[in-house]
């Protein structure tokens, strides 16, 4: 019957995202549950006309296809209420961007200027479907999430999509952005000051603890390349180790934000969970073992499976 399904009714997915260097884009089949995918192709970015062209081809053969992109525009975020009061609360402007309710719990929304943006950088490409990092980052968690809140991180290359969980609500979300050595902050709503040095106070669990510094780190990592062979391949290994410190640092002060924010309901963190769409390795996972105790944990994420779930959902399948 599958088949005779895809012979006579064939629904079809064209699914795609972008990173700093290319496109990675696949084709297939929906399909109860998810989407079969038949091919995968990586496009340069630059030549995203050859995604159009690939479009046309197939729709020659399938003109039931259904386009769906991860959305990775930086001005964009979540809200942890669907009411228009939320909007005016965390300083966001309504009239300028898109937004979406999400379980009748929450909200993700995203700059309109951008998403315009980002649909005329496809010229040609008529997207069915724009998908927030946050509403995937949901989908990919929430066979995870427990009673306690838990803090879930979607990482792609130079961005972090932060957000806190818990089995009945969205408490707390944050965009940052990563670019040459530093990390900012880029969200529709003035930075507080004073946040405390970190996420929370070791007095008040108890703990006799020596903070770990950066320079600790570094040295200790330092002494254990020296035995190796240097060249290129070490210079990575640090250039990545600096990275991760970085990351650490600023994912430190989100925790903290959410912790002393009174915008949003306060509860401990215990865990730490990472999807990384690249190559982060080991070194963040135990960074927030070793210094904020903390359960962390790291999973690869591919967006076009999330997706593919999503579009099957959508389109009734």
């Amino acid at each position: 019957m599958g088949k005779l399904r895809r012979y006579f009714w064939p629904k079809t997915a064209l699914l795609f995202y972008l990173d700093d260097e290319k496109i990675e884009a696949a084709f297939g089949y929906v399909e109860e549950g998810g989407v079969d995918i038949q091919e995968r192709r990586t496009i340069a970015i630059g030549k995203e006309r050859e995604l159009g062209e690939w479009l046309e081809e197939i729709r020659r053969t399938y003109p039931k296809i259904y386009v769906s992109a991860m959305l990775d525009t930086i001005n964009q975020g979540a809200l942890p209420s669907c009411s228009k009061s939320s909007f005016e609360r965390f300083g966001v402007d309504a009239s300028l961007v898109h937004s979406i309710c999400i379980d009748e719990s929450w909200l993700a929304y995203t700059s309109l200027v951008e998403m315009k943006w980002f649909e005329k950088k496809f010229e040609g490409v008529d997207f069915d479907f724009l998908y927030s990092p946050f509403v995937l980052l949901y989908r990919r968690c929430r066979p995870l999430l427990e009673a306690r809140p838990g803090l879930f991180v979607l990482h792609q290359s130079g961005t972090l999509f932060l957000a806190v969980f818990s089995e009945e609500r969205m408490w707390y979300a944050q965009v940052l952005l990563v670019a040459d050595g530093e990390v900012k902050e880029e969200m529709m709503e003035e930075e507080d000051e004073g946040l405390e040095e970190l996420a929370f106070d070791l007095e008040e669990i108890g703990e006799d603890v020596e903070p770990i510094s950066d320079v600790d780190m570094l040295g200790e990592f330092k002494e254990e390349l020296e035995p190796k062979e240097r060249g290129v391949e070490d210079a990575s290994a640090l250039e990545l180790l600096e990275y991760n410190l970085d990351l650490f640092e600023e994912m430190k002060d989100a925790i903290a934000k959410f912790y002393h924010d009174d915008r949003y309901p306060h509860e401990f963190i215990e865990k730490v969970t990472i999807f990384d769409m690249d190559d982060l390795g080991s070194d963040l996972v135990r960074y927030i073992g070793d210094e904020l105790f903390m359960e962390a944990s790291l999973h690869r994420f591919d967006p076009i499976e999330t997706m593919a779930e999503l579009v099957a959902e959508e389109t009734g399948n």
